[in-house]
Formats: C-alpha cells, structure tokens, sequence
C-alpha cells in the first residue's frame, strides 16, 4: 500500500486519470480516494493496461448504467461527489465514458468564484493606490511612517495575500484550460452542410468577394448588451438581401454576403455553459450557429434559421418565459460585473475632486485621471442601464 498526495487534482482530471494509469502499469492500482485530504491510495498487484475516468455527481452514492458495466466499468471508490471507474479493457474498444458536464458546470462555479474575488482585490489595491497617491500629493511629497513591532505581521499578511492572489490567477488559468479540453474531448457532434460551406471559402476568395463588393462589413460595438436590437438589426439586413456571412473572433465585426432578400430569424442566446448537447439539439433543430464568443465571462452565440414568407417566425426555445429569465440573468450578470468598476471609480473621483477644488487652476495629472474615472463611469454605467433597459422591454412585450 503507498499513499500520495495531490493538492490540486481536481484542477486537471485528465492529467490525473493519465496518473492513475501510468501508476496501475507499474503495479500500483488505486484502492481508495480520500478527497479531503487530497490523498490516493494505491494497492500494489500486477501491472496491467487499465483506463481510469474521474466523475463528479450530486447523486450519491454514484451508480454506473448497465450499457457501462456492460462497456467494462467498475467503480473503484467514491469520496463525497466524485467518484473513479476503471476499465481493463483495451482504450480502442471502449466506446462510453462519464459525463464530463457536471465537472464542467463545478469548474464554473470556481472560476466565477475565483474571479469576482480577484476582481474585488484589485479593486481594494487600485482603491488604496489612489488614496495613498492623493495624500502624497497633499502633502507635497512628505509621508511620515511610525515605527512599530507589529509591522512585521503586516508584512507577513501582505505577503500571504499576494501569494494567495496569485493562487488564484494560477487556479483560473487552470480550470479554464481544464474545461476547454474536456469540451473537446465530447463526441463530434451534428454539423449540418450549410456550416461546411460557409468554412470553405478562403481568404483570398472572401477578399475577392469584397473588392467585387459582394461582401461588406459593419461593425456592432457592444450589441450584447441590447441583444434583442441586434436580432432586428440581422433580420433587416436580411430582408434587404445582406445574409450574414461570419463574424469576427470578437465578435464586434459582422461580415454580409449580398443576395435575394431572404427571411432569417435570428436569436442571441447567453448560456452560463454551452455543452456540445447544447449545440447538437439546436443544430438538429434546424438552427445554424453564426457566432459563438470565447470568454470565460461572456458565453454568447448567435443562432440563425430560415423561414417561408407567410410562415411564423420559429423560436429558438418553446418556453416563451425563457426569454425573460435570460434577459434577467443578462442583467444581473453584467451588473455584477460593472457595478464595483462603477464605485470603486466614483469614490476615487470623488476623492480627486474634493482635493482639486482645493487647488488652484493650474490643469495637472490629477485633473485628467479624473476627468478619465468620470468617462469611465459614464460608459460602464451606459452598459449597466442598457442589460436592464433590454430586460424591461422584454416584460413590457
């Protein structure tokens, strides 16, 4: 029997179960996973080939389905949540596996978790800065530090907040490299031809089809903010023979190819997780993802389908209260988001603007970062008053 610990498993379960593996061909087979203490213990035996999948499952204790037992998987141990199976069957033959969603959906939670308090630290830092730099500034330069034993536990909490901060980017980072890759692994799903199509025009066709003024490009700054302006706005482009060709990785860029006026709905969808299931079911639908963002803090995509004159425009969920909740869930989420920008800028320019009164005249550096902090909160208000605006005209309808 040896025992190991791994702090950070849980941050890479692809890394972990290739552990796993390489540890049972040397003969070293897991027997029991202590998820507190973040320890695993191994039994020694015979080496041998065997595949280990790590899931995560409210429901305990966890239960295999018959197609998987049938597949080869037995659950090895459970510790809280997750759980390991083990397959001694060769990898090429097994042809199920766990769900990787709930790991996904947990990583989230963390990730938005991990975020919002670096966001609040950098706020507390930036806060600070500009306090220490107004006092600096008022008294010309002179700052009187007190001697004191106690500044020793100052520097000892300083120095573990900012080994803590950085604990914190490392672990963003990680999880979400980790989500990407277990996206990736799900099956291919469903494509359908008019997506493959789109994808084989080259670049230099596409700059031909520009010069020739086939394609034209306009620019959207901001639209996810009013979603529902810009599903107008697609459609009246399409009605008027512009069909949306792509858009950028930015998704601020949109690309028309010119044609025959054509009846599109088109549909900004916001989802906290985007699952390949996610996809496949609109997809089989009869809906053509146009655009789909890439941040961690905003998961947009664009959904289009066509339709007959004279036909009822289709929708992209049955429920017509999902709309509403979404739009909901919109504001929240980007108020969450700009509202301690929004503060934390009027407080620091409402300290800069107390201290110039004071002053003279004379335009200094003070004068133009407040003037910026008041810019700011004049945009990440707009942003703020317009996810609510989107969400009230909603009700309204």
């Amino acid at each position: 029997m040896k025992s190991i610990i791994k702090p950070l498993w849980s941050y890479d379960v692809q890394k972990t179960e290739q552990w796993l593996t390489d540890q049972a061909k040397e003969g070293y087979h897991l027997k029991e996973l202590h998820r507190s203490k973040r320890r695993f213990t191994f039994e020694k035996s015979q080496p041998k080939d065997v595949t280990y999948r790590i899931g995560y499952d409210k429901i305990k204790p966890a239960t295999l389905s018959n197609t998987m037992r049938n597949d080869g998987w037995e659950k090895v141990t459970q510790s809280g949540k997750w759980y390991v199976i083990a397959n001694e069957r060769p990898e090429e033959e097994v042809t199920t596996s766990t769900s990787r969603d709930t790991i996904i959906k947990r990583n989230n939670f963390i990730f938005y978790g991990f975020m919002a308090i670096l966001i609040y630290i950098t706020f507390a830092t930036l806060v600070n800065v500009a306090l220490f730099t107004t006092a600096y500034i008022a008294s010309d330069g002179i700052v009187e530090v007190e001697e004191s034993p106690f500044w020793i536990i100052t520097y000892i909490a300083g120095t573990l907040a900012t080994a803590f901060y950085f604990f914190m980017i490392y672990s963003v980072w990680k999880i979400k490299r980790t989500n990407k890759a277990l996206s990736q692994e799900s099956q291919t799903t469903y494509k359908p031809k008019h997506t493959l199509e789109k994808k084989n025009l080259t670049k230099a066709e596409e700059k031909q089809l520009k010069r020739d003024g086939l394609i034209i490009k306009r620019r959207k700054l901001g639209w996810m903010y009013s979603p529902d302006k810009l599903e107008k706005w697609l459609e009246q482009q399409a009605t008027e023979g512009n069909r949306l060709h792509r858009v950028n990785k930015l998704g601020t860029t949109f690309y028309f190819r010119k044609g025959e006026p054509q009846h599109i709905k088109y549909s900004a969808d916001y989802q906290n997780l985007s699952n390949d299931s996610y996809f496949e079911i609109h997809r089989q639908a009869g809906w053509k993802d146009e655009f789909s963002s890439k941040g961690a803090l905003q998961k947009w995509t664009i959904w289009s389908k066509e339709y007959e004159e004279g036909e009822t425009a289709p929708a992209l969920y049955s429920d017509k209260t999902h709309k509403l909740k979404q739009a909901k869930k919109v504001a929240f989420s980007y108020t969450m988001l700009f509202l301690p920008l929004v503060l934390m800028y009027i407080f620091i320019a409402s300290m800069n603007l107390s201290y110039l009164l004071q002053q003279g005249e004379t335009w200094t550096l003070m004068n133009t970062n407040t003037a910026m902090f008041f810019l700011l909160i004049l945009v990440f208000g707009t942003f703020i008053t317009k996810t609510w605006m989107y969400y009230f005209r909603l009700r309204r309808a």
